[in-house]
């Protein structure tokens, strides 16, 4: 719960900042060099839109946050060098220290969001649509790229509800027209076996097909496995 909420307040993260870096518009008047100074200033506002967007992207929060953060910073750095250009003051050696930071942050996403390590996807709050599958298909498939995810195709009509109920935390569920896939983040082939005896055992499914997805498009993953579990029926 506590990183829900923090990422329901993160798209205000990089406007703070912004709004931090322009300050000195508040105790001085402008008198400075307006045009260069407003351009830096339209700059900072366009970084931190750019940063309250990607609070909205499906990613772990750890890689969100650092991308958040670092646009922000860089919106800081912008927002505080046009405020003091319109202002006519000399901007100090550590105005660049917002630049330095925010590579920094951008660094650690890169850090965070690549390698075997790399952070599993948030969970959605119950079972997705297929607008959804599709809105998260691009982070998928840079994380299959990192680490191998299990994919199961399941045909069968049973409620959404108790179907989610079966899966371990971490792992996603989308409704299909015909059925659901499953998307087992951290799992073992033998787990993904396990979970599939169990729902075999609880619930009519008509067909089902497995894939370890390890890259590649996931239209495609997702077209081989309704083509098997069509060979079935």
């Amino acid at each position: 719960m506590v990183a829900l909420g923090g990422m329901r307040g993160l798209f205000l993260l990089p406007w703070g900042l912004c709004l931090l870096g322009l300050a000195p518009l508040a105790w001085f008047t402008p008198l400075g060099q307006v045009d260069r100074g407003l351009g830096l200033v339209a700059a900072a506002l366009l970084l931190a839109g750019a940063g309250s967007l990607y609070s909205r992207f499906p990613l772990a929060f750890p890689v969100q946050l650092a991308l958040v953060l670092g646009l922000g910073l860089l919106a800081f750095q912008l927002a505080l060098e046009g405020a003091l250009l319109l202002t006519g003051l000399e901007a100090p050696g550590t105005v660049a220290l917002g630049g330095v930071l925010g590579a920094l942050a951008f660094g650690a996403a890169f850090f965070l969001g690549t390698g075997r390590e790399a952070p599993l996807l948030p969970p959605l709050p119950g079972v997705g649509s297929l607008e959804d599958l599709r809105r998260m298909a691009g982070a998928l498939e840079g994380l299959a790229l990192r680490r191998p995810l299990i994919l199961i195709y399941l045909g069968t009509e049973t409620p959404p509800g108790r179907l989610q109920e079966e899966l371990r935390r971490g792992d996603l569920a989308f409704r299909l027209k015909e059925g659901y896939l499953l998307v087992l983040q951290g799992s073992r082939p033998e787990d993904a076996a396990g979970l599939l005896r169990r729902l075999k055992e609880r619930f009519p499914l008509s067909t089902y097909a497995v894939e370890r997805w390890q890259g590649g498009s996931l239209e495609r993953v997702l077209a081989r496995l309704e083509a098997e579990a069509l060979l079935q029926s």
